[in-house]
């Protein structure tokens, strides 16, 4: 099978739930190969880096891909860089910079709760035979 982005991703997520975290940690870093730019990729390569247990423990690798994938709205990142922040934990302790990741963890999950959820055919056949119906929008 060929491989691609999405199927390295797939293979590491099966990867890591069969418990094979090597073959988890390879599967992610091709899935960065394919897509350098990749937010998922990077915050499962920072997650390896940081417990050092595949490879060499590296918290400032660690911290640059967190921070790739914050930047890229990974929700985990942007929970991992606010509590290193807060806590010191691998950088310099910044309330500002804490508070900052968390601002964009709660707006990014305000925005999903609220998100507008696309309508079946069936219901916008509904809404469309109401509407002309009433003379009026539902």
């Amino acid at each position: 099978m060929t491989e691609s982005f999405m199927k390295c991703i797939y293979d590491g997520y099966a990867a890591r739930e069969a418990g094979d975290p090597k073959e988890a940690f390879e599967c992610f870093a091709k899935a960065a190969e394919f897509e350098p730019n990749s937010p998922i990729a990077a915050f499962e390569l920072g997650c390896f880096f940081e417990e050092g247990e595949i490879v060499p423990q590296d918290l400032e690798k660690a911290f640059a891909l967190y921070s790739k994938a914050a930047d890229g709205c990974v929700v985990n990142a942007q929970l991992r860089l606010a509590e290193w922040y807060e806590k010191g934990f691998h950088v310099n302790k910044n309330s500002r910079l804490a508070k900052h990741w968390r601002r964009r963890v709660n707006e990014q999950e305000w925005k999903e709760k609220n998100k507008v959820q696309p309508l079946t055919l069936a219901e916008s056949i509904r809404r469309k035979i109401a509407e002309s119906q009433s003379g009026k929008k539902p």
